[in-house]
């Protein structure tokens, strides 16, 4: 009976986010969402969310619906499904509907079970209401990647109201004019002569790159000149070679080639900076800075590996330490670069490079804030567009990452000095009571 609420929930599962608040405040027609479960079964988590939506929008009107009692009213929503099940939710807005399961709202992932409630359902509310959708192309015919190893990262930016297409180049012959972003997830071939002419004036006219380019583990030959004279356009060296990290501080577990890099300042990386988290990257091609025109380029690191580590350029060496052919760090990782286009007339290109694709891997990309760097990079490209990562939401215990010698600490700590100023009150206590 009391209008007043406070979220007790360690990961603040109830609470809206501000870009959810934001979204809500700026709809400029209804949405209607129907929650669609057999009544007096409803999830919790659900209802209790739906009514913070209901409480921050004033355009915003839930309802709970039986779809074995009440058919008729599922009809209404003119979803085109032969039936609607039972737990699952319907946004509506207009003569568009979409329907969401309940599956979609828990995943399981390394951290535990994740609760993406908010993310799901702002997420099909911007796609419902936003006007013009700006349009990533993810180009194929050069061995990148398949949509199957990313699909949870493409449906993060689908959530986030991009239009997600396929592009190849050669069959194409040109870069669509209405592409905002056009990115190579790890490709494993060259791009032919034609190629490299059509992406240089793409980026001359003032078009978004996202090249994710893998470490090749066994061959020293340059396999891909042409990206390697693209990159060199904008001032990126992107030959091969591996990051290895020898401080434990910077790397997973006790793989020092899976790295947690540090941060440069960056719109793409402010927001993961300021939450204290943590970008995991395994197995990373270190760029490093060539040579460019200061005057028409603006480039800057992004991540960088600790003092304590080297890039193995000559990949064939077994050597697990540090050799002479090494080249000592800290080893830049990601490059954003602004590029004038004052000859061309046009706006100024945006490029970002990352020497490693597979923290984008579905699987990796709910680690730690990998999804973060991979929604604030593509969000930067398109113009530094008003939308951030809504990450999912731990339920039960959150989980504590301890790196290097803070690990070695804790351990004593909990298993040597506790247990002994334990056991040492526990024999003064009985000498006490003995000599009474």
């Amino acid at each position: 009976m009391i209008p007043w609420r406070y979220d007790m929930t360690a990961a603040r599962l109830f609470t809206l986010s501000d870009q959810t608040v934001r979204l809500l405040a700026g709809l400029e027609e209804s949405v209607y969402i129907a929650a669609v479960y057999p009544a007096g079964a409803e999830d919790m988590m659900v209802s209790s969310l739906l009514e913070e939506y209901a409480k921050a929008g004033a355009r915003i009107m839930i309802e709970h619906i039986d779809a074995d009692r009440e058919p008729a009213r599922l009809a209404s929503y003119n979803l085109g499904l032969p039936s609607v099940p039972n737990n699952s939710v319907i946004i509506q807005c207009g003569n568009q509907a979409r329907l969401l399961r309940g599956s979609e709202f828990y995943e399981v992932t390394v951290d535990g079970l994740m609760f993406s409630g908010e993310r799901r359902i702002t997420g099909m509310i911007r796609f419902l209401t936003v006007g013009e959708m700006p349009v990533m192309y993810v180009a194929q015919g050069r061995g990148e990647t398949s949509w199957d190893r990313i699909s949870q990262a493409l449906t993060m930016l689908q959530n986030d109201a991009y239009d997600i297409r396929p592009l190849n180049l050669t069959q194409s012959g040109a870069v669509p004019s209405d592409s905002d972003v056009l990115a190579f997830v790890s490709p494993k071939q060259d791009l032919t002569d034609q190629e490299l002419g059509i992406l240089r004036e793409y980026i001359g006219d003032g078009g978004s790159l996202l090249l994710m380019i893998d470490a090749v583990l066994n061959s020293n030959d340059v396999i891909m000149p042409n990206f390697t004279e693209l990159c060199g356009d904008f001032g990126v060296d992107i030959r091969n070679n591996i990051v290895i990290e020898d401080n434990p501080s910077y790397y997973l577990s006790s793989n020092r080639m899976y790295l947690i890099p540090d941060f440069t300042s960056h719109p793409i990386t402010q927001n993961i900076q300021e939450q204290r988290k943590l970008v995991v990257l395994p197995v990373v091609r270190g760029l490093a800075r060539g040579e460019h025109d200061s005057s028409a380029v603006q480039l800057q690191p992004l991540l960088v590996s600790s003092q304590h580590s080297w890039a193995r350029v000559d990949v064939t060496v077994e050597d697990p330490g540090f050799t002479d052919t090494d080249v000592p760090g800290p080893v830049p990782m990601a490059f954003a670069a602004v590029i004038s286009n004052y000859r061309h007339g046009g706006s100024a290109a945006r490029v970002v490079v990352i020497g490693n694709a597979s923290f984008a891997y579905d699987g990796n990309i709910e680690v730690q804030a990998n999804s973060d760097l991979w929604v604030n990079t593509i969000t930067w490209l398109t113009g530094d567009r008003d939308v951030e990562a809504i990450a999912a939401k731990a339920i039960g215990a959150s989980r504590l990452v301890i790196r290097g010698d803070d690990f070695m600490k804790l351990s004593i700590i909990c298993l040597l000095v506790i247990p002994l100023v334990a056991f040492g009150s526990a024999i003064a206590t009985w000498a006490t009571r003995r000599n009474r």
